[in-house]
Order: C-alpha cells, then sequence, then structure tokens
C-alpha cells in the first residue's frame, strides 16, 4: 500500500513541477501589458497550489489527530500542533496587514477596497513568515550537520 502511495506521489509531484516550470516559462515569455492572460493564469495556478498547500496540512493534521485520538488519547493534542500554529502565524500576520486603499491613478477594477487589501496583506504575510521559517530550518539543520 505505502508503495503505491510512494510512486503516485512521485508522479503527482512530477506533474506539479512541470506545470509550475510550463507558467514560469510562459508568463516571462508571453507576458506583458498588452497580453495580461499569463500574468493571471499564472497567478491563478499559484493561488490553486497555496490552497491545496494550507488544505493539506489541515486535512493531514486533523486526520492524524483522528488517527491517534483513536489510537493514543493522551498524545493526540500533540498533532493539532500544526494548525494551531497556521492560526497563530495568520493571526499575527493579520494584525500587522494594512487595509490602507491604495493610489493607482490607472486602476478601474474594483479589488482596491480595505477588506480585500487586509486579506491580501495578511497572506503575504503569512506566506514571507513561512519562507523566512523554511530558510532557518534550513540552514540549522546544515549547520547541525557539521557539529555531528
Amino acid at each position: 500500500m505505502t508503495d503505491n502511495i510512494a510512486k503516485i506521489t512521485k508522479i503527482l509531484l512530477w506533474v506539479l513541477i512541470a506545470l509550475s516550470l510550463f507558467y514560469a516559462i510562459m508568463l516571462f515569455v508571453n507576458a506583458s501589458a498588452d497580453n495580461p492572460k499569463w500574468i493571471v493564469n499564472s497567478l491563478t495556478y499559484t493561488e490553486v497550489l497555496l490552497y491545496i498547500a494550507v488544505g493539506a496540512v489541515v486535512l493531514f493534521s486533523l486526520f492524524n489527530f483522528i488517527l491517534n485520538l483513536i489510537a493514543r488519547p493522551k498524545k493526540a493534542l500533540l498533532s493539532l500542533i500544526p494548525i494551531v500554529i497556521l492560526g497563530v502565524v495568520f493571526l499575527i500576520a493579520y494584525s500587522y496587514a494594512s487595509d490602507k486603499v491604495l493610489y493607482m491613478p490607472t486602476y478601474e477594477g474594483t479589488d482596491n477596497v480595505p477588506g480585500i487589501l487586509k486579506w491580501s496583506g495578511a497572506g503575504l504575510i503569512t506566506a514571507y513568515i513561512f519562507f523566512g521559517l523554511a530558510i532557518l530550518s534550513i540552514l540549522y539543520a546544515e549547520i547541525a550537520k557539521l557539529f555531528k
């Protein structure tokens, strides 16, 4: 069973890498002010990947919580730590996000409103925090190897 899951995961990850590479190349080759289609497509693809990643963290944490609740009830609360960390980081990011309306004289859309700007800012700050934590954890792991 785990061998099949590993094969499916490997294929799925290669498909995602190929799609990401395709969108990155098309974004840099075809994107311009006259042709914004690839910019929108690339941003939409990135947004979908973000939702998949956050959804996977939440679903697998809940699944792990349910399994631990059945097998080891005392240790079940430890499996909720990723969801709590995600929630705390997002709350911190939301508190730092600005809802100030941007001055954009050539923009004629309807998305330059405080609510959307606050949520967008919170999402960006959350991504920056987790990116920084990933870099720090990589550095820590590599430096720890030197001392072993």
